[in-house]
């Protein structure tokens, strides 16, 4: 981003070997969504753009496993993680120690549920079946739904567990005894997900509809939303009885992310799985091996139709709100916290971000792992399992020891002089700023060493070589706030000066406009530009040619039509966005020197009175100059010859050489000379009638003189006038007529 500052002086670093553009730069990238093309390491981001210590967020449990689908906590703070792909249930105690609880035959375990006493209920798929796990050494099959997929399970005040299926959308309700029956059956095929309210209804999610469906303790079903994802991946219901639906699509994967979606596993229907389990899966395994994933502020879209992620609120009285949307990242879980804010985790990053009650976007913390599937909430702290690597972490409430972030790399076009670099941080101790410089796309061992920390936030030159190419980092260290306390500290901005190298303008193209074509510009437009007032974060921009360039936008002149008019348009550019200026300047056929014809134009077009030169053949020569956004003495300039092109204000001249009548008929030979340019066509008619178009001798209009021959049909006896004419490139017309008599 560039932007200009108001009263900042930038120093340059020794003196410069090359010529260098006279107007600073200023690089300050602090909107979320710049910022988001950084790398967050321990360190949050905020709705506003700052940046802070991120929550502490430790490793809990590697389950070594390539997926955790599931994750409950017991009274006594023991998690179980369900894995997959080879059905294993892992027990982690409060220390972080665990271990393998059960081993199911079933390759996946999406749901799994405890009963009031902690005993664990465990839904497997495919092929699903419910185990009770007593132990690890005591493992009963509670019931078997008889159907593929198990996606979650619930249970209610009287013991009863609720089993939610796939693919033929039954919720099945299982007694203390294991005693099932069908609660309730839907039209959509699955049940991804169920909650309770606090009257005793059920809430089910379900899938390929994504709906939310509220059933009774009867069973009676009503739809509380008919979302536009494909399914409602998670329900969450707060201290006031609003409910949070999580919902997900796949209508942006495929080519437009890079996503790939395996097939259907074995027995199963096509299309039957939920799309956002297939894609926790896959899609960031896919990721992983380097594809990359768009980045963009998280939440920035209201409209939730056309996205793969949205969270909606549902109140009390029936109203939907859409809390969150995003059409690049997909959503695997939220939790809903005390404070009202919402906590959800992502892909591809393994993002976790807070929604606060404003709607507002943090981005808490990345993980290491490539999504997070799971969140749970234990006391102050919460609990996120991870897949791509099946890891569990634990987000406490104090913040971490240290941090970083790395900004993404500044393309300064050209070789640039770094100038000082600006920044503002609120807190204590506070945070180190460094940087480093190189010419390469993506820092790599060429680049320079970053640079010791500056100490004047007030203003520093920046110590990195000159180079094309900047990058910046703040290291962060443990302040004494709590994370999510305010104010905390936060680096509030960043500003970098810079001078590019100043570099030649090109003149790339030269367009000759037909002939009798002239160009005026837009009335009421000076110059032939909209000049639009720029202005930045530091105030009214500096009002220097360079800068006023910037938001110049060129308007097309208009095309009139102007007798003996030549006119000529061309394109040039400037890597240091320059304004130029331009001169003229022509030289006809076999002359050595070039003749001054315009200086100082601002526009990019000229119109030239073909009356003020001879006839002749001519070349015209553009010069571009930048010195109107340089110092004296070094502008540079970049130039282009067009096309020749032909001054002819002279009629052609048609002689007839010799005519013969034979018999009714008129033969006549003439020839067309003209002096400059060519003969482009001739034509005969007789007694005023209809012009008859003729072809030279040689078959070719291509030169200066052509020789031409005519037989007249039959005319009748007496006198007529055969009328003779040539017409040259530009247009000049010339006639002759002859005077015969046929008997």
């Amino acid at each position: 981003m560039r932007l200009k500052g108001l009263g900042l002086l930038v120093v340059l670093l020794g003196a410069a070997t090359f010529a260098l553009a006279v107007t600073p730069l200023f690089w300050e990238n602090f909107t979320q969504e710049d910022l988001l093309k950084g790398t967050l390491t321990r360190v949050s981001l905020s709705w506003d753009g700052k940046l802070s210590l991120a929550p502490a967020y430790d490793l809990v449990y590697d389950t070594a496993q390539p997926y955790i689908f599931s994750m409950v906590r017991d009274k006594a703070g023991n998690l179980y993680l369900g894995t997959g792909h080879e059905g294993k249930v892992y027990k982690v105690d409060p220390q972080g120690k665990g271990s393998l609880y059960y081993q199911a035959k079933e390759l996946d375990i999406y749901a799994l549920a405890l009963d009031s006493t902690d005993t664990l209920y465990v839904g497997t798929s495919p092929e699903g079946k419910v185990y009770k796990v007593t132990s690890a050494e005591q493992v009963t099959e509670f019931c078997n739904p008889e159907d593929k997929y198990i996606w979650s399970l619930m249970f209610d005040d009287a013991f009863n567990l609720y089993v939610g299926t796939g693919a033929r959308g039954i919720i099945y309700k299982v007694d203390r005894g294991g005693k099932k029956t069908t609660f309730f059956s839907c039209a959509d095929t699955h049940i991804v997900s169920l909650a309770r309210e606090s009257n005793g209804n059920l809430l089910a999610g379900t899938s390929p509809g994504g709906r939310v469906m509220e059933i009774t303790p009867q069973g009676k079903s009503f739809t509380l939303l008919d979302s536009p994802m494909e399914e409602v991946r998670s329900l969450s219901v707060d201290r006031f009885g609003t409910i949070y639906a999580l919902g997900a699509s796949s209508k942006k994967a495929g080519s437009e992310t890079g996503i790939k979606i395996e097939p259907t596993p074995a027995g199963a229907a096509p299309g039957a799985l939920p799309i956002a389990t297939i894609q926790a899966l896959s899609a960031l395994a896919d990721q992983s091996r380097g594809m990359r994933a768009s980045v963009s502020a998280p939440g920035g879209e209201r409209d939730s139709a056309g996205g793969k992620s949205a969270i909606f609120a549902i109140t009390k009285d029936g109203g939907v709100e859409t809390v969150y949307t995003s059409k690049d990242d997909l959503v695997y879980d939220a939790l809903v916290r005390d404070d009202g804010s919402v906590l959800a985790s992502t892909g591809s990053k393994g993002r976790l971000l807070m929604i606060d009650t404003a709607k507002q976007v943090t981005v808490v913390t990345d993980s290491p792992e490539e999504q997070i599937t799971r969140l749970i909430a234990g006391g102050d702290m919460v609990y996120a399992a991870g897949s791509n690597k099946g890891k569990v972490y634990r987000l406490r409430p104090q913040r971490a020891q240290d941090g970083n972030y790395e900004s993404r790399v500044l393309d300064a076009k050209t070789v640039a002089s770094w100038g000082k670099i600006f920044w503002r941080y609120n807190g204590n101790p506070g945070v180190e700023i460094s940087t480093r410089s190189g010419n390469t796309d993506k820092p790599d061992n060429s680049w320079s060493d970053w640079s010791p920390a500056y100490t004047a936030a007030s203003g520093q030159p920046v110590s990195s070589p000159r180079a094309r190419y900047l990058q910046w980092k703040a290291s962060f260290k443990r302040g004494s706030n709590i994370a999510g306390d305010p104010p905390g500290d936060a680096l509030e901005r960043v500003q970098i000066a810079y001078l590019q190298q100043n570099i030649r303008p090109q003149v790339v193209s030269i367009s000759l406009m037909p002939y009798g074509v002239g160009l005026v510009k837009t009335p009421s437009l000076s110059a032939g530009n909209l000049n639009l007032p720029p202005t930045t974060s530091e105030g009214p921009a500096l009002n220097s040619p360079r800068e006023r360039s910037r938001d110049r936008q060129p308007i097309p002149p208009r095309q009139v039509l102007q007798p003996g008019a030549q006119s000529f348009n061309w394109k040039a550019t400037d890597d240091n966005d320059d304004t130029l200026e331009y001169s003229l300047y022509f030289r006809g056929e076999g002359e050595s020197e070039w003749k001054l014809l315009e200086k100082e134009l601002n526009d990019s077009f000229y119109t030239l009175d073909s009356s003020s030169l001879p006839d002749g053949v001519y070349t015209l020569k553009v010069v571009a100059s930048d010195e109107p956004s340089n110092p004296y003495g070094k502008a540079l300039i970049g130039e282009l010859v067009s096309k020749p092109f032909v001054i002819s204000n002279s009629t052609p001249v048609v002689e007839v050489s010799e005519h013969r009548t034979n018999g009714k008929r008129v033969e006549i030979q003439f020839h067309a000379r003209v002096p400059a340019g060519r003969i482009a066509s001739a034509e005969f008619s007789i007694d005023g009638g209809e012009w008859f178009l003729l072809f030279p001798k040689d078959g070719i209009a291509d030169s200066a003189q052509e020789d031409y021959q005519a037989t007249t049909p039959e005319i009748g006896s007496g006198e007529h006038i055969i009328g003779l004419r040539a017409t040259d490139g530009n247009g000049n017309t010339g006639t002759a007529k002859l005077i015969v008599k046929i008997p």
